[in-house]
């Protein structure tokens, strides 16, 4: 089984490098924007200005301005363009569907993540060193400079992303490579319930429970990320201030956020993969974290109640990334082997179930014990992985019924062609 993967290297440019790398950024910007500014004057004047028209003029760019050549590869100057399409794409899916439409914005340099390739060796070249650790990188326009970088599943190289971040010039590359499935899955089956208050509470098929602590990482970086934000608001709103000092402020903001960011990923890795190494089955709940982070109800002349709580319960579900929490839970119980299922919170409704007589009541989140008249107790995120682990089991008995009748109905199918 093929499976496609993401590897992040932190490149390390000479000074001479550098300089070429923001030229060829300053270029990209400039195309970006000009492009941009390109589509919405073909528009006022009544002409579908497509992708390929603009790609065609990529050619008389590359001989008028001045610095393309030698810098600027042909893969980069189309990557921009597509990302462009992308965005005009997805802006009139949104106005079809009465969403907010967010058109496709102007950007600063600041606000212009990188670039990409289309494909391996042409345009750029990455040689990992020996057991995918580290190597180098030789990028059009730039040369060979060296990355540190670890790639725990190496593969066939397919292309790759050039951007810059907190910590410096970034290359992410994505590879395609073979991972043996797994077919001895071992371990109980388990009702997974996320949560805040714990990150995540399990119901096991042996009766046992336990849970998983949120480490809260924006709780703990919270003073200084204050301090700095208060920093740089300082430092832009005072008169006489140089733009090397803002942009020091900006940038130890950014880093703290990079540093957060970076913890929390670590984390969910840790426990997905903790997760699926010790069960056989894992059951939970579909999220749709849009919904719950929705702000409160209320406007400016009549705001909502509980607005300050409702924010600081937003922050702290998203310091959790329950979707990304579940993304990688979803594909490394599929190389696994493990079956990984998600129930419809809205008619199971888990946090208000009782797991004993399957009775529905509902609760305030301040309630933190599940307490039925038939007599069961428990804490409420355990009554809710409970639930999770009994709908599991039930699906899973569900689905191995229908396999058997299917391929009872080939064998069946095959016997009658023989005939």
């Amino acid at each position: 089984m093929s499976s496609i993967r993401s590897l992040s290297f932190k490149l390390y440019p000479s000074r001479a490098q550098s300089d070429r790398l923001e030229q060829k950024h300053d270029l990209l910007v400039d195309l970006w924007n000009a492009a941009l500014e390109e589509r919405i004057g073909a528009w006022r004047h009544g002409v579908h200005l497509r992708l390929a028209d603009q790609e065609k003029a990529l050619k008389h760019i590359r001989a008028d301005v001045e610095g393309w050549s030698g810098c600027v590869h042909s893969h980069e100057a189309q990557v921009v363009l597509k990302r462009l399409d992308r965005a005009f794409q997805s802006f009139f899916k949104r106005v079809r569907a009465g969403q907010r439409s967010g058109f496709p914005r102007f950007r600063s340099r600041q606000r212009f993540r990188g670039w990409g390739y289309k494909q391996h060796c042409n345009g750029f070249k990455v040689e990992l060193g020996p057991g995918g650790r580290h190597g180098h990188v030789t990028l059009f326009g730039v040369g060979r400079m060296r990355m540190r970088g670890v790639a725990r599943t190496p593969g066939r190289i397919l292309k790759a992303d050039v951007f810059r971040s907190a910590r410096g010039w970034m290359l992410n590359v994505v590879v395609e490579t073979d991972c043996a499935q797994r077919e001895d899955a071992h371990g109980p089956a388990a009702g997974l319930d996320w949560g805040v208050s714990d990150f995540a509470t399990l119901a096991n098929e042996n009766g046992e429970y336990e849970a998983v602590a949120n480490p809260r990482h924006l709780r703990g970086e919270m003073e200084g990320l204050v301090e700095a934000q208060r920093r740089l608001s300082a430092a832009a709103k005072a008169r006489k201030v140089s733009l090397r000092s803002l942009q020091r402020h900006r940038k130890q903001l950014a880093r703290r956020h990079a540093k957060i960011a970076a913890r929390r990923k670590d984390f969910l890795h840790k426990v997905s993969a903790d997760l699926v190494s010790r069960h056989r089955l894992i059951a939970t709940e579909g999220l749709d974290v849009g919904n719950m982070t929705r702000a409160a109800k209320g406007s400016k002349q009549c705001p909502g109640k509980n607005v300050a709580q409702k924010s600081g319960l937003n922050r702290a579900i998203l310091d959790t990334a329950p979707s990304n929490f579940l993304k990688m839970l979803r594909y490394k119980a599929e190389e696994a082997g493990v079956e990984f299922l998600e129930a419809p919170t809205r008619k199971l409704k888990p946090s208000q179930s009782c797991p004993a007589c399957g009775a529905q009541k509902r609760k305030t989140l301040s309630q933190r014990q599940h307490i039925c008249e038939c007599g069961c107790s428990l804490g409420r995120d355990e009554a809710a992985a409970c639930v999770l682990l009994q709908w599991g089991l039930t699906e899973e008995a569900r689905l191995k019924t229908l396999s058997g009748e299917r391929d009872k109905a080939a064998g069946t199918a095959a016997d009658q062609a023989l005939i």
